[in-house]
C-alpha cells in the first residue's frame, strides 16, 4: 500500500482536506513530508495546467494517486443528478475530463458528492434516471481509457444515499462495470459499519481506494479508531492501492500529515 495526502486549491477552513492552496506547492509539501503520492481535488481537470502538475509530480518523485471531484458539488452546485439539464451536462463534461487526466497519470477518479443527493433533485422520481444517464457516459469513457472510478461510501449525515459498504456493493452489481470499485473512508465507516474490518473483507477485491482519518476527523492516532484491524483486513484482501489522509488540518497541515504517517506508514508494509 502507498501513502497519499489530500490537497485542494481553494476550500473553507473546515473542509477535511489537508493541504489548501497552490497545487504545485501542495505536491512539494507532500513529498517533503514523506508521502508516496497526492490526491488532488479539482473543480475541472480541463482548466488546470496538467503538464505543469505532471512535471511537478515527476520532479518531486511522487504519484497522483487519485482525483477528487467534490468541489464541483460543494462550491458550484454542479452534479450528475441536478434538476437543471445544463448542470448535469457540465457534470458529465467535468467527469470525463477527470477520467482523461486519470488516464494520463494512473489516478483513480472518485465519485462522491458529485453524484448529487436525492434532496437536491427537484423530482426525486427522476433521480436514478439522471444518475444512470450520467454514469453511462462516465463508464463508457472510463472503459475506453482503462481508468477506475471509485464510488465513495459516505455516512448518512453527509449523503442521503450510498451510506454503507453493502449499498455500495449493490450499486456495483447493478451497474455491472469492471471499471467501478468502492472507495472506503475510515471516518464514514466508523459511523455506519458494525465492524469495519468485516466490511472490508466483505468488499474484498471491490475496494479501489481508501481514505483515512480518526473517529474525530483529525489525523490517525488522535482518537479511538482501530487502524490496526482495518489494515490487517486490507492486507487480507490483497489491497495494494493508495491510503490517502483526508482529515482536518488541525493543529496545522504539516503536523497532521507527519503524525498520520507515524501511525499509517508502518501498517502499510
Amino acid at each position: 500500500m502507498n501513502t497519499s495526502i489530500t490537497a485542494v486549491e481553494r476550500a473553507g477552513w473546515s473542509t477535511p482536506l489537508v493541504i489548501h492552496g497552490n497545487l504545485e506547492h501542495g505536491i512539494a509539501c507532500a513529498s517533503q513530508w514523506g508521502y508516496d503520492g497526492i490526491e488532488l481535488h479539482l473543480l475541472d481537470s480541463d482548466a488546470v495546467d496538467k503538464r505543469a502538475l505532471i512535471l511537478s509530480l515527476k520532479s518531486h518523485g511522487i504519484s497522483l494517486t487519485s482525483i477528487g471531484t467534490g468541489p464541483s458539488y460543494s462550491q458550484q452546485g454542479i452534479f450528475l443528478t441536478s434538476p437543471f439539464s445544463e448542470k448535469r451536462k457540465e457534470a458529465v463534461r467535468r467527469m470525463t475530463g477527470h477520467i482523461r487526466f486519470g488516464a494520463e497519470t494512473g489516478a483513480v477518479v472518485i465519485i462522491g458528492l458529485i453524484k448529487g443527493q436525492k434532496k437536491d433533485c427537484a423530482d426525486s422520481g427522476h433521480y436514478m434516471d439522471y444518475f444512470n444517464d450520467g454514469m453511462e457516459a462516465c463508464i463508457r469513457e472510463a472503459g475506453r481509457l482503462g481508468v477506475n472510478l471509485v464510488f465513495e461510501v459516505i455516512d448518512r449525515f453527509e449523503s442521503d444515499w450510498l451510506n454503507t459498504v453493502d449499498e455500495g456493493l449493490g450499486l456495483l452489481h447493478a451497474l455491472g462495470s469492471d471499471n467501478l470499485l468502492l472507495h472506503l473512508d475510515t471516518f464514514h465507516m466508523n459511523i455506519e459499519e458494525p465492524d469495519c474490518a468485516d466490511s472490508i473483507r466483505r468488499a474484498g477485491g471491490k475496494v479501489g481506494h481508501i481514505h483515512v482519518a480518526d473517529s474525530d476527523r483529525w489525523y490517525p492516532g488522535h482518537a479511538h479508531y482501530d487502524f490496526e484491524s482495518t489494515f490487517r483486513a486490507l492486507q487480507e484482501i490483497g489491497y495494494r492501492g493508495a491510503v490517502a489522509l483526508e482529515s482536518f488540518q488541525y493543529p496545522d497541515p504539516e503536523t497532521a500529515a507527519r503524525r498520520s504517517l507515524e501511525v499509517i506508514k508502518p501498517l502499510c508494509q
